[in-house]
């Protein structure tokens, strides 16, 4: 006679090895999370195929095709996109193209381009209204610098002075408003360098001065 005691143990122990083997066979195996991190890219003059995004003057994000196309002030961030290979999601190919090319891009998550530069401090700014908006590019002992200033000072012309040893955000001033100008790095080697309007006058040079001032001279 088999006691219900011991038919109860066998069960049990029956049981859980079915039960063992059965969970242990079912259990699914876990996922595994892909790397989804992408290459830095290198940026080759070569490359004419990718687009850069930038942080405009005004506060925009600007798109361009080449290195030329992107003001200087607004290269030390710059996005790339390469249709060639495209990020992930939530990923950006950021490069610093301040010192031109060939450099790298680097994988950067959830990157925000930073706010717009400040204005350039003025070194000098005259107090009473003209009808001309006028810039001079300066350095502190120049000594043709020194003459354009009596020269508006004596014809009571408004201007900003921006010395451009003093702060080097206005030598990148100065390289924007020379491209937008027309103006090439060769052509905007000394000081002063002057925009009347958006006109450029290169050194000191009175009679075009006067005539973009409307002074008769």
């Amino acid at each position: 006679m088999i006691k219900l005691t011991s038919i109860a143990s066998v069960l049990l122990v029956t049981f859980a090895a079915v039960c063992s083997s059965a969970c242990s066979n079912d259990r699914p195996e876990p996922t595994k999370v892909a790397d989804t991190t992408p290459a830095p890219l290198r940026i080759t003059p070569e490359r004419t195929d990718l687009v850069f995004r930038y942080r405009a003057a005004d506060g925009t994000v600007a798109s361009a095709s080449a290195l030329d196309d992107i003001p200087a002030a607004a290269r030390k961030s710059v996005v790339v996109w390469d249709d060639k290979a495209p990020t992930p999601a939530g990923w950006d190919l950021v490069a610093d193209l301040s010192n031109g090319l060939p450099t790298d891009a680097k994988p950067l998550r959830d990157f925000d381009f930073p706010p717009p530069a400040a204005a350039p401090r003025a070194d000098h700014v005259a107090t009473n209204d003209g009808n001309h908006e006028v810039y001079m590019f300066s350095t502190e002992g120049c000594g043709y610098c020194a003459k354009a200033r009596k020269f508006f000072k004596s014809n009571s012309i408004p201007y900003t002075e921006l010395d451009i040893e003093a702060d080097p955000k206005n030598a990148s001033t100065l390289a924007s408003m020379g491209k937008k100008a027309g103006l090439g790095p060769n052509d905007m080697q000394g000081v002063p360098i002057m925009f009347v309007d958006g006109q450029p006058v290169l050194g000191w040079d009175q009679g075009r001065l006067s005539h973009l001032l409307g002074l008769g001279g």
